[in-house]
């Protein structure tokens, strides 16, 4: 149990600091020091910082992306439904944990190839997926000749890129945090009714 308990401080602390200054910003003492461990025990447990990042980034991904394997590949699941599904799954990680969010995205743009290998997810996730195909046929039974991939696309950033550029915003437009907080649960709404319009989906 105390093996246990070790080794979930240190993953914590781990994430914390990953997540606030990413992979270069931070030195193993400080996730000793945060875990309240020496570097030596911390050294014991993971022998380097590249392995707890590799652990900490394969968890944050399978964080980010669980819920969508429920979704997707669900055959008796409307395509309306899995929209709304899929938008309010992925407001409630962002909004949980927008630094999550950011890590992922930051580690992304700066190693992704180590960053795509170490998630371990399928590279046909999507492009296979129940959802894909659902899309697909509702493209092409209106006649839209467009590829599925910008509605994902759309669905992802329309979702995403409000939390995390709400700094930014609440600057801009001069509004307070609870006052954001209602614009952001507004888009469990407005999303996917965007997105049924760009599809054309009658309900």
């Amino acid at each position: 149990m105390e093996h246990d308990s070790t080794e979930l401080k240190i993953k914590e602390a781990a994430r914390k600091l990953f997540q606030e200054k990413g992979f270069e910003g931070v030195r193993t003492r400080e996730i000793a020091e945060m875990a309240g461990i020496n570097s030596a025990l911390l050294h014991y447990y993971f022998r380097s910082k590249e392995k707890l990042f590799r652990i900490i980034m394969n968890e944050s991904i399978q964080e980010m992306f669980a819920f969508l394997q429920q979704i997707i590949n669900e055959p008796s699941t409307s395509l309306s439904h899995k929209i709304d599904e899929i938008v309010n799954g992925y407001l409630n990680v962002v909004l949980a944990t927008p630094n999550l969010v950011l890590f992922v995205l930051n580690e992304l743009y700066a190693n992704p190839k180590l960053l795509i290998k170490e998630s371990k997810i399928p590279s046909k996730f999507l492009s296979d997926s129940y959802f894909s195909r659902q899309i697909m046929e509702q493209l092409e039974a209106q006649s839209i000749a467009i590829s599925p991939l910008h509605i994902v696309m759309n669905m992802i950033s329309l979702t995403v890129m409000p939390v995390i550029a709400a700094p930014l915003a609440k600057h801009l437009y001069n509004i307070e945090d609870d006052n954001f907080r209602q614009l952001i649960e507004q888009r469990r709404t407005l999303i996917p009714l965007w997105i049924k319009e760009m599809l054309q989906i009658e309900e």
